[in-house]
């Protein structure tokens, strides 16, 4: 038999089938890199938008992914499904807790769509960015979110990486936790390169990275350096599916969809407030008085008006 299409069987028939959207998310993040091209598409598309398979027909799906909708078919089959329709049960529960129960919301947001204009347009916008929040919460394992803040007060440095789309969010998370400790360091440092400032890192530091689709091969390649020099990895993405999510020594996620061309940043600015707080938290006494002297050091310099 063909290697390939033992690995196909052993996919579809080695492990039992996901009983819920958690555990196809999941078995999906386990196999995508084994699936042919088109299945990676659809698997990817499952994994970005799992709200949207709960309340979409099979053909709308694959119109979004770009793809034929029978690969939506064999994909459920290769996780042990008969089908799509009973791969898609598994999302029922997922729709009628999430942003769908919410009628009001969604009723004023046609609403303005039937007004068209301006108007058509912010009812987009605006669905997107509570769909990614909603989306953000649901699927945040908050014990993700501890073990990213106990490895930043473990490390004798944290490398804070972000290009790009990336800089105003990696800058932002770095402005903030500098009040909160001295050890933050933003990079690239102005005339070098990421991996310069890598150079001397060791086990003892942490990079904390982001990239957003497209993503950045400059970030990548830096994690993986980084990675090479012993140096402990977190990294941020839009999707679990993404290449820094996996690869990295612990993955973080936000969804940035949107309907206009520049992707939406309001998720990934909501996750890094919340890490920010459970970073303030975790520092207890010793975070608490860095913020009081930053503070009060900027109220004595007259840096704010009275």
């Amino acid at each position: 038999m063909d290697p390939h299409k033992i690995i196909q069987y052993q996919m579809s028939n080695n492990k039992s089938k996901p009983t819920n959207q958690e555990t196809v998310v999941k078995r999906l993040l386990e196999v995508i890199d084994e699936l042919p091209g088109k299945l990676q598409i659809a698997a990817r598309y499952i994994i970005d938008h799992p709200h949207e398979v709960g309340i979409s027909t099979m053909r709308n799906l694959a119109a979004e992914a770009g793809v034929h909708p029978n690969c939506f078919v064999r994909l459920a089959r290769k996780l042990g499904f008969s089908g799509h329709e009973e791969m898609r049960e598994r999302f029922r529960d997922f729709v009628r807790s999430g942003f769908g129960s919410s009628a009001d919301r969604i009723k004023h947001l046609q609403m303005l769509e039937k007004q068209g204009g301006t108007s058509s347009i912010v009812a987009g916008i605006s669905e997107s960015i509570l769909n990614n929040h909603v989306q953000a919460v649901q699927s945040l394992q908050v014990r993700h979110l501890e073990q990213a803040t106990d490895w930043m007060w473990e490390s004798e440095r944290v490398f804070v990486l972000g290009v790009g789309a990336g800089y105003p969010l990696a800058y932002n998370f770095w402005y903030v936790a500098r009040m909160i400790g001295e050890h933050f360091i933003l990079i690239p440092r102005h005339g070098s390169l990421p991996m310069d400032d890598l150079l001397h890192a060791g086990e003892d530091d942490l990079l904390f990275c982001m990239t957003f689709q497209p993503y950045r091969t400059d970030v990548l390649d830096t994690m993986r350096f980084a990675k090479g020099q012993g140096v402990r990895v977190i990294g941020l993405s839009d999707s679990p599916a993404a290449t820094i999510y996996r690869e990295a020594d612990l993955g973080l996620s936000a969804p940035t969809h949107t309907p206009q061309f520049f992707h939406s940043n309001s998720s990934v600015t909501g996750l890094l407030e919340m890490l920010c707080a459970v970073l303030v938290t975790k520092g207890g006494d010793a975070a608490f008085r860095h913020i009081e002297e930053f503070n009060s050091l900027r109220w004595e310099c007259g840096i704010y008006e009275e």
